[in-house]
């Protein structure tokens, strides 16, 4: 059986290589102007630019170069009701803190090796600051503020995702392992089945006395886009 490294070596989808100057997507265009303000783009190109497939050095798992254009808006809008009705769901489990989390792998990218990030002043503090990963702006959720309240193992990790136009990438302790989850063993709707807050979850994954919480990469998304009245302290 491969390991995720393996899995991710092979079969993850890729971004598009470059991002053309004022070339983004409405979500990156909403993002740079509610985090970077005015010459945004000339501070993203002033950035470090960094690609795991390069001659960075940076360690990463890095996805097969033949693979298709990931690009665009990233996953589908609506891909998280139509995993309810599948009949198998993919996923990816990973760790943060010291539980175990997981995401359909429609929705990955890749996962790269934890770099520096670039902090932003107007930033919540559940970002840790934005990367530049190819040319994207690359916003990276600190999971251990937003679910642990930052208690748990170091982050190693990002998991980089795209969804609704924005790439995002997740800070985690470790990859885990991955799943084949039946529909049977899938809870959606999981407000009364847990102790932590359910807010950036979409779902549990339950096999035998396993218990793997899923996020919602929508539910991520939206919140890094909410307006200035509605923002987390």
């Amino acid at each position: 059986m491969k390991t995720p490294e393996e899995y991710f070596v092979e079969n993850v989808n890729l971004p598009g290589e470059e991002q053309q100057k004022d070339n983004y997507t409405d979500a990156e265009s909403a993002f740079m102007d509610k985090y970077m303000g005015i010459g945004s783009s000339d501070i993203l190109n002033e950035i470090e630019r960094v690609d795991p497939r390069g001659d960075s050095g940076l360690p990463g798992f890095m996805p097969a170069p033949d693979m298709d254009d990931f690009g665009g808006e990233g996953s589908p809008e609506d891909f998280e009701e139509r995993l309810k009705e599948d009949d198998e769901v993919q996923l990816v489990s990973f760790v943060v803190g010291e539980r175990e989390y997981a995401l359909p792998i429609v929705v990955i990218q890749e996962v790269v090796k934890k770099v520096s990030v670039t902090l932003l002043p107007s930033a919540p503090n559940y970002m840790q600051g934005i990367i530049n990963l190819r040319g994207r702006v690359t916003p990276v959720l600190d999971l251990r503020h937003l679910l642990h309240k930052g208690i748990g193992a170091s982050d190693k990790f990002v998991v980089v995702c795209r969804h609704k136009g924005l790439q995002v990438g997740l800070a985690i302790s470790a990859v885990q392992t991955m799943y084949r989850a039946d529909k049977s063993e899938l809870v959606w709707g999981v407000e009364s089945e847990i102790g932590v807050s359910a807010d950036f979850l979409i779902g549990l994954y339950k096999s035998g006395e396993k218990l793997v919480s899923i996020l919602s990469v929508d539910r991520l998304v939206e919140q890094i886009l909410k307006s200035e009245g509605e923002r987390n302290a």
